[in-house]
C-alpha cells in the first residue's frame, strides 16, 4: 500500500504493544497439524524436531511442549546476558542456535525441572483473543524484538526508533519519541492507558502526560461513540496496565510473566470490541497488536534478538 492509498483508505491507526511473550509461545500452534496447519505461519509443526531441543545442565535435550495458561512463580531471565545465553551464537556456523533457553532458566533458578516453563507453548484455548484475531485478520508469520534485551530498551526502539540504554532501569532517559514526531507534523494522536503510561518513566514527557493526549482506557468507548471520524485522532496508542508498575489502576494485564495470559487476553478482547463496534469506522482502521520482546520464552527463530526487521 502506497502512502496515498493509505491516506485514501485508512482514517486511524491503532497500536497495542503487549509484554514479554515470544511468537512461538503465543501463536506457533497455528502451524501445528492439530491446530490449524497454516503453512504461511512460521510456527511449530513438530514439537520433536531435533533443532528445537534445548540441553539442560545434565546434557539432556528438552523439547517444547504444550502448556496450559497459568501464573508463574516468578519472572524469567531476559537481561542482555541471559538473552545471549538463550540465543547461543555459534562461532562455527555464524548463526544463532536458539537452544539456550533452558540453560538461562536453570542458571537463574539453580534448579532443573522436567518441563521448564520457558519451553511451553500455548494452545488455542489459552489465547482466545489473540487466536481469534489471528484467525480472522492478517497475522505476521513471526515477530521480532528490536534488540536482544529487556523491556525498556525495546519499547524505546518501538516508540523512538533508537535507545541509549541496554537494560531496563527505574528511569528512562529522555529520547525523541513518536509523540513529538506526530506533534511536529500536526498529526492528531492520543494514548489510552489502562494503567500508568510507560513514558511516566521519562522525565522529559512529564508535562505532555498531563495533557488531553493521554486518557484513561475507560474513555475510549465514549470518545469513539461521540466523536466524528474527522475529530478522531489519526493515531491511537493503547497501553495495558503494566505488571512492573508500582501503582495499578486495574489488575495488571500486559502478559508480563509471572502473569497468566488471561488478563491480557481479556484486555485485548475489550479493546477490539470498542474499536470494532462501529462497523464503518472499523473498516477504515488499522489495528496492530504486537509484543515488545520475547520475555525469555522459547522461539525457534531469531525473533528474540534480530534487528533485521
Amino acid at each position: 500500500m502506497t502512502p496515498d492509498e493509505l491516506k485514501a483508505n485508512v482514517d486511524t491507526i491503532v497500536v497495542v504493544i503487549m509484554e514479554n511473550r515470544s511468537f512461538d509461545h503465543v501463536l506457533s500452534h497455528l502451524r501445528h497439524p492439530d491446530y490449524g496447519r497454516r503453512t504461511e505461519v512460521d510456527g511449530i509443526q513438530d514439537l520433536k524436531k531435533p533443532d528445537y531441543l534445548n540441553p539442560n545442565t545434565d546434557g539432556e535435550g528438552v523439547a517444547p511442549f504444550w502448556m496450559n495458561d497459568h501464573p508463574f512463580d516468578s519472572d524469567f531471565p531476559h537481561d542482555p546476558e541471559a538473552v545471549a545465553t538463550q540465543l547461543r551464537h555459534s562461532d562455527v556456523t555464524g548463526t544463532y542456535l536458539m537452544n539456550g533457553f533452558v540453560q538461562a532458566f536453570e542458571d537463574q533458578f539453580h534448579t532443573s525441572v522436567a518441563d521448564p516453563p520457558v519451553m511451553g507453548l500455548l494452545k488455542p484455548d489459552a489465547v482466545p483473543a489473540s487466536g481469534a484475531l489471528a484467525a480472522k485478520y492478517t497475522v505476521c508469520n513471526r515477530w521480532f524484538a528490536c534488540i536482544p534485551t529487556s523491556t525498556a530498551p525495546n519499547r524505546l526502539m518501538s516508540n523512538c526508533g533508537y535507545t541509549n540504554i541496554r537494560d531496563t532501569g527505574v528511569v528512562v532517559p529522555d529520547h525523541d519519541t513518536v509523540y513529538e514526531w506526530l506533534l511536529d507534523r500536526g498529526i492528531p494522536w492520543r494514548a489510552y492507558c489502562a494503567g500508568l503510561p510507560f513514558f511516566t518513566l521519562m522525565p522529559e514527557l512529564s508535562q505532555l502526560l498531563l495533557t488531553s493526549h493521554f486518557r484513561r482506557l475507560s474513555q475510549l468507548a465514549d470518545d469513539l461513540k461521540n466523536e466524528s471520524v474527522n475529530d478522531c485522532p489519526n493515531v491511537i496508542f493503547i497501553e495495558p496496565d503494566y505488571y512492573d508498575c508500582p501503582i495499578h489502576l486495574r489488575p495488571p494485564c500486559d502478559n508480563h510473566a509471572p502473569l497468566a495470559m488471561a488478563p491480557g487476553e481479556a484486555f485485548l478482547a475489550d479493546v477490539y470490541m470498542m474499536l470494532s463496534r462501529d462497523e464503518k469506522r472499523w473498516s477504515r482502521t488499522v489495528f496492530i497488536v504486537t509484543y515488545d520482546e520475547h520475555g525469555r520464552f522459547f522461539d525457534h527463530t531469531r525473533s528474540a534478538a534480530s534487528c533485521e526487521v
